[in-house]
């Protein structure tokens, strides 16, 4: 969209721009300027143009005034301008009428500006004022978390796009695979395609580059539903040399005009500028975040007054109660600093629906800080982190090859001063939660009961089952060993254990009695009972 011949003329260099005719035309938009001055120049008016014109044509051909007034291509226009005084004295009356009657606006233009003038302010004029519809604030690196705010004003810039253009926009974020769409009507040109398209045509397309040094590809295609080729637009925003996202502009039949492409570009370097911001800001936050929970997990952090002041310079609120998430890749101890980059940006993307500040605590392992959303209940809290620690396992190893995560989750919210005492809480979790639930990925430190307690060392295990070696080595008695499992479980009961594994009331009775042969073990005894329990939890 351009601006109104209304606009035009309020501004201070063309307040000697007169209007003598189609008033009531003045807030048709201008969305290019074409020269008349060649006999059939009118020919490569494309509409919604302003046609200026020095007159001497008129002056040396009076009747093709006349005969430009009555073509369909002088309908289209947006208003003519005319240097009266200098060929021509004035339009004669009939022709005034003609502009009154399509509601064409006829200025009379000054002899001073010269046609790069007018071109050049017009243009001003245009950039100002999409400067102005998409001014964007700078974002706080305090609030590098509040990725919501990047939601806003990515769909601000959209909807403003859109708005300016008449064409919908979309955003499409690779990391986080969100599209982000300036209103429903891009959905409902997108028909067939899919989102992948955009940037990379599954199917026969052209290409016309529109910017090279910024990547602008308009595609189009033929389709027998069209009268005219589908386009879009597409450019990608890039940061550190990397794609970040794509952004697009559907033409659908129809192209953007030439101060349409101000909007663009406008709207872009908006889009690329924030995506900038988010990730020095990020790279701010991080820093000072990760700082802060390296100290107080290592115990160089402990004072209350210190954590308090360095809580409130990263933005953490002292007052609130967080949950803590301790993430670790399972069977690696290191990786290159390039990993460790990709493992960030694959977490950071992930949790854009959420208020969670990340911690890098090594190579391999990271901390989330949850705020409790108080506005659902305790339950509701627990669901939500599960769903969101079961997409960040899918994404995460999806993007990284060869990696295996798994969560320790201090399901007991404290505030920050507790951030060291929580931290331990998931560590137990995990080391206790993969000997007691192998199989499992998310492990909550409630879920332990009074193994949460327990101190138990992998090396020693093997101590402890000295008892039952003769069992536990042998592949033979696997069965046996999971019979005296169940067999304790059911409080003793031959009856429930036969019911439990499917199995005749006396072959339990024969399996325990060669068990009690292999074993020199008393299971009658209660402490015997108890520590045989523990034990056969914890091997695999």
């Amino acid at each position: 969209m351009g601006l109104t011949v209304r606009e035009m003329l309020g501004a201070e260099f063309f307040k000697d721009f007169k209007v003598i005719g189609g008033h009531e035309g003045l807030d048709k938009q201008i969305q290019g300027i074409a020269v008349f001055d060649a006999p059939d120049g009118y020919n490569w008016t494309k509409g919604r143009e302003l046609i200026i014109s020095s007159g001497y044509l008129f002056q040396q051909q009076p009747k093709l005034f006349q005969e430009y007034v009555k073509t369909d291509v002088f309908r289209e226009i947006s208003g003519m301008g005319i240097k009266l005084d200098r060929y021509i004295k004035s339009v004669p009356d009939n022709i005034i009428a003609i502009f009154n009657e399509y509601k064409i606006p006829l200025i009379s233009i000054p002899k001073r500006p010269s046609w790069m003038d007018i071109m050049y302010q017009l243009n001003v004029l245009v950039m100002n004022r999409n400067i102005k519809q998409f001014r964007i604030r700078n974002i706080n690196p305090r609030s590098f978390s509040n990725l919501s705010y990047q939601s806003r004003k990515i769909n601000k810039i959209l909807s403003q796009m859109e708005g300016e253009m008449n064409f919908p926009s979309m955003l499409y974020d690779l990391s986080s695979e969100k599209a982000y769409y300036s209103s429903p009507e891009f959905i409902k040109l997108m028909e067939d395609l899919n989102i992948e398209d955009f940037w990379k045509p599954s199917f026969d397309s052209t290409q016309e580059i529109l910017c090279d040094n910024l990547n602008i590809i308009r595609y189009r295609f033929i389709d027998e539903k069209y009268d005219k080729p589908y386009s879009w637009i597409t450019i990608p925003i890039t940061v550190e040399d990397k794609i970040k996202a794509y952004f697009v502009v559907v033409e659908a039949t129809g192209l953007i005009d030439y101060f349409d492409q101000f909007a663009l570009r406008i709207g872009f370097l908006l889009l690329q500028s924030l995506y900038e911001q988010i990730l020095v800001a990020q790279s701010i936050g991080d820093t000072g975040f990760e700082n802060f929970i390296n100290e107080i997990i290592t115990g160089a952090l402990s004072n209350d007054e210190i954590i308090s002041k360095r809580a409130s310079d990263i933005g953490l609120d002292i007052n609130l109660n967080y949950y803590l998430v301790l993430m670790k890749e399972k069977g690696k101890k290191s990786h290159s600093s390039s990993s460790r980059k990709e493992l960030k940006e694959v977490i950071n993307s992930s949790i854009s629906h959420m208020q969670a500040r990340i911690a890098m605590i090594d190579d391999s392992s990271c901390i989330f800080l949850i705020p409790v959303e108080d506005s659902i209940s305790y339950e509701r809290n627990l669901q939500e982190m599960e769903k969101s620690a079961e997409t960040f396992k899918k994404r995460i190893e999806s993007k990284i090859d060869n990696t295996e995560v798994v969560f320790g989750v201090s399901d007991i919210s404290d505030t920050v001063f507790e951030i060291k005492r929580n931290y331990t809480r998931c560590l137990q979790a995990i080391k206790m939660g993969q000997l007691l639930y192998p199989k499992e990925y998310y492990l909550k430190y409630s879920d332990l009961g009074v193994f949460a307690w327990m101190d138990i060392k992998e090396d020693e295990l093997e101590i402890m089952l000295k008892d039952i070696k003769l069992l536990t080595e042998n592949p033979e008695y696997r069965e046996l060993i999971e019979t005296l499992r169940v067999y304790l479980e059911c409080k003793m009961n031959y009856s429930l254990t036969a019911k439990q594994l499917f199995i005749h009331i006396n072959t339990v009775r024969k399996r325990i009695g060669e068990i009690n042969d292999l074993i020199n073990f008393d299971i009658e005894d209660s402490m015997n009972r108890l520590k045989l329990e523990i034990l056969l939890k914890l091997i695999k």
